[in-house]
């Protein structure tokens, strides 16, 4: 499995400036040309009434009427992290938005899809702080990091990710109840047709992959390779080792978790999996 390849992040690049300049000269073509047609955006905003979940062309839509009634808004983007396994990634993202009436601070987590030779983004989520446009400007000269990784927050991811693994040692569907949310999308490239493979996996659908998982006698080993953590968003790349008769398999996992009233939940799973000839 290819790991952060220079060539792929440069492409990863691409689809970024690609996000940044429909942004910075209202290009629509260009916001069309990062994001994946059955993309979706997943936050957690109290304030907006909560969990918020929507495909992009709502935010598409949101981008055009923004266009024509807020011109004099300025934004300024960076990427902070790029982590690429296969035909998945990872982007850590920085959104700064310079607003007389709304200035603010936003970190997208992104993860993306390799289809062909471009790069497109699945799922966005993340985290905003309310800032003054005076702190936006700070931020923009010295790049200011965000706190990051909370000791107890992921102390509490780590325990669902433990959770996750246990789910299929123990073939127990109450603890994927445990640690999803119910509209949890696996989202993954099929190699053979370049084609977007994408699943709400329902409790009806996560008992189905059990059954066939026992009836094969898969048996798992994992491992978290790292957490990255803001405020009430954060991503996880997990290694999965699966192996049964005569065939064994790696997955990669990039794991969008939000904290929603409380409680961390897997909201979208992006992943790249490979046969392991011997």
């Amino acid at each position: 499995m290819k790991i952060n390849e220079p060539a792929e992040i440069k492409l990863i690049k691409k689809t970024l400036q690609n996000y940044t300049k429909a942004f910075q000269k209202w290009d629509i073509s260009k916001l069309i040309a990062a994001f994946h047609p059955e993309a979706k955006t997943i936050w957690f905003v109290p304030e907006r009434g909560g969990y918020i979940s929507s495909m992009c062309y709502g935010w598409v839509r949101s981008f055009i009427q923004n266009k024509k009634d807020k011109l004099v808004i300025g934004y300024t983007t960076f990427d902070e992290n790029i982590d690429q396994s296969g035909t998945a990634a990872y982007v850590r993202f920085r959104f700064l938005i310079e607003d007389g009436e709304y200035s603010r601070d936003t970190t997208d987590y992104l993860t993306l899809l390799k289809f062909g030779e471009d790069w497109n983004i699945v799922n966005k989520s993340g985290f905003t702080i309310d800032k003054t446009v005076e702190e936006i400007a700070q931020i923009k000269e010295e790049r200011t990091k965000s706190n990051r990784n909370i000791p107890n927050e992921l102390e509490l991811i780590t325990l669902k990710l433990k959770t996750y693994t246990e789910a299929f040692d123990e073939w127990d569907i109450e603890k994927i109840r445990n640690v999803f949310h119910p509209e949890v999308r696996v989202n993954s490239v099929d190699v053979e047709t370049n084609k977007f493979k994408c699943q709400t996996r329902s409790i009806g659908v996560w008992k189905e992959v059990f059954e066939n998982h026992q009836k094969d006698n898969v048996k798992f080993k994992t491992q978290i390779e790292f957490i990255d953590q803001l405020g009430t968003s954060a991503v996880v790349r997990m290694r999965w080792l699966a192996t049964k008769e005569n065939y064994r398999a790696v997955t990669v996992d990039y794991l969008t978790f939000l904290k929603v009233d409380g409680d961390w939940l897997i909201v979208n799973k992006t992943c790249h999996s490979e046969e392991i000839k011997d």
